[in-house]
């Protein structure tokens, strides 16, 4: 599961990099700050890999399933916010 979304992270970057160039909103500035956030990020990858190796499956899903449904509560209240 972690692959697969570090894959589809790279697509949809890819994709974003693309149609904001296209744009002509991507300057030096952003392409280095982006370039930071993945030198960043990348070593996550590895430490989620170890820490989801060590965790019950059980205890995996429930993180999974309250973090989807935090995510919803936090869009709907911010949708719902005048």
């Amino acid at each position: 599961m972690i692959a697969t979304d570090a894959a589809i992270s790279i697509v949809i970057g890819l994709i974003r990099i693309t149609v904001f160039g296209l744009a002509g909103v991507v300057t030096a500035q952003v392409l280095a700050f982006a370039l930071l956030i993945g030198l960043v990020a990348f070593p996550g990858a590895f430490v989620a890999r170890a820490f989801v190796t060590r965790l019950p499956l059980r205890v995996h899903t429930v993180i999974l399933d309250a973090v989807v449904v935090f995510g919803g509560v936090v869009m709907l209240s911010n949708a719902l916010r005048p």
